[in-house]
């Protein structure tokens, strides 16, 4: 009986999850933007009105129109408007190989159990990055910016708070 009973502990919490240990990516960005009040001003704005429409209206000079002309040059930048990208600790390298293997190969039945396979958090900023990109400039972009000195080790995280933070 007791067997059972771990048995299922283990399958619950090993399908449940490391969430439950520890706080989730957005909780996470919220501490973090509660300590830095004009990014997350600007950040709030951009998410909600879209980074086009933000770099229109946002008063030159203003943190507001630095952070989204940084998120704007970035490949990456796009992602700001994923709600914890600011806390994703997936490394840009494993991120550019991603999107390098989805460009490789023709999408079929034999390449979906790969694209099935990728976190959910990863297909949602590539959709994120696809509605900004077609796949090759993505990939083209990616590879560029990896090419010019990119700490591939980097987290995106860290990637996009750098962006960011050079505006306060």
């Amino acid at each position: 009986m007791q067997k059972t009973f771990w048995l299922c502990t283990l399958l619950c919490f090993g399908t449940a999850g490391c969430d439950l240990f520890e706080h989730s990516k957005s909780q996470v960005e919220e501490h973090y933007l509660s300590q830095h009040q004009g990014l997350k001003t600007a950040i709030e704005k951009i998410r909600e009105q879209g980074l086009e429409s933000t770099l229109m209206t946002a008063k030159e000079g203003s943190m507001l129109a630095c952070v989204a002309r940084n998120i704007e040059r970035d490949p990456f930048g796009p992602l700001i408007t994923v709600e914890g990208s600011l806390q994703e600790s997936a490394k840009l390298i494993d991120f550019s190989e991603t999107i390098d293997s989805l460009t490789e190969q023709e999408l079929s039945f034999e390449s979906l159990p790969q694209i099935i396979r990728l976190e959910t958090d990863t297909l949602n900023y590539l959709s994120t990055l696809l509605d900004s990109y077609d796949l090759r400039t993505l990939q083209h972009q990616t590879s560029v910016l990896m090419q010019n000195g990119l700490d591939k080790s980097q987290d995106l995280g860290s990637h996009l708070r750098g962006l960011v933070e050079q505006c306060e």
